[in-house]
């Protein structure tokens, strides 16, 4: 059978999650060597495709670290929003924050393409792009407040989400570069959440 160069223009039809396949493989390539394992070759190698493929869905670098970034953001956004608005708001805040590191230790890649130290000469991700991340947080801020109005805090609902987001952020660096000390780190993690937020309530 012969192809038109339209054909040949377009990646095979290799699997049906091909881009979520492809954009695990950079993820993990990123979390092991950081920008430098983002090689177009190395990544195809990974997810089982061709690099035509990899050209098909990402354009650059910077479209990959965008593609990365909004996808970190709605795999974290998925997994605490099924923890959050029930009948026990207090319940919702600490699940909310255990999901947290749940989804940090499952996506270590996205998580440092996310929050991680940008590297120099890759413009940061495009207001469109950022905009995910604060939606994601606007909802952690309202599921504090909600909890606020059951059990008064000591401040406003803007700074005690940045509390507890400071302190649970602060755990899961610690976790994933190997600086936390030998212990049952999902128990600490929990009790460092309990902590804060009983420091939070008047």
């Amino acid at each position: 059978m012969t192809t038109t160069p339209q054909d040949r223009s377009r990646p095979p039809r290799e699997s049906a999650d091909l881009r979520a396949a492809t954009l695990d493989a950079a993820a993990a390539l990123f979390a092991a060597e950081g920008l430098s394992g983002l090689v177009v070759r190395r990544i195809a190698a990974a997810a089982g495709c061709s690099t035509m493929a990899v050209y098909h869905y990402f354009d650059g670098k910077q479209g990959l670290l965008e593609a990365l970034y909004l996808e970190g953001h709605r795999r974290l956004s998925d997994a605490q929003h099924s923890w959050q608005f029930t009948d026990d708001p207090e319940a919702d805040v600490r699940n909310t924050c255990l999901a947290y590191r749940e989804v940090a230790l499952a996506h270590p890649g996205y998580f440092q393409v996310m929050f991680g130290h940008q590297p120099p000469g890759i413009p940061r991700p495009s207001g469109q792009i950022r905009a995910r991340a604060r939606e994601n947080y606007a909802r952690f801020i309202a599921v504090v407040r909600r909890w606020g109005e059951q059990h008064p805090l000591v401040t406003d609902a803007e700074s005690a989400a940045h509390v507890l987001w400071a302190t649970g952020h602060g755990l899961v660096m610690l976790e994933l570069t190997g600086n936390a000390p030998r212990a049952d780190l999902a128990a600490r993690y929990a009790v460092g959440v309990d902590v804060a937020m009983r420091g939070l309530q008047q």
